[in-house]
């Protein structure tokens, strides 16, 4: 199961979805597929596989279930950040 979880960030999705959810602002799945250019259901089954790792929970209010980093997505969603900021193009001198 470990194995799968180190392949499944080779993609740009659940990237996405980990980096979105840092921000103070409460997601839901459907929120979540626009913000990040994918279907509902797409979404719905990336964040189904990030619960099965332990890296989002859900609390529901209401109609709506939101999504939130458990204390190791958000772990992972910082290096992800620091890491896609690296990536960044440095302005020439």
């Amino acid at each position: 199961m470990e194995e799968e979880l180190k392949y499944m960030f080779i993609h740009e999705k659940p990237v996405k979805i980990l980096v979105k959810l840092q921000s103070p602002k409460e997601y839901y799945a459907s929120a979540l597929s626009t913000e990040i250019d994918a279907t509902y259901s797409h979404t719905v089954k990336i964040l189904q596989r990030l619960a099965e790792h332990d890296l989002v929970e859900f609390e529901e209010r209401g109609r709506k279930k939101i999504v939130t980093l458990t204390d190791r997505g958000a772990r992972l969603a910082e290096i992800f950040t620091e890491l896609m900021d690296e990536l960044e193009p440095r302005p020439s001198i």
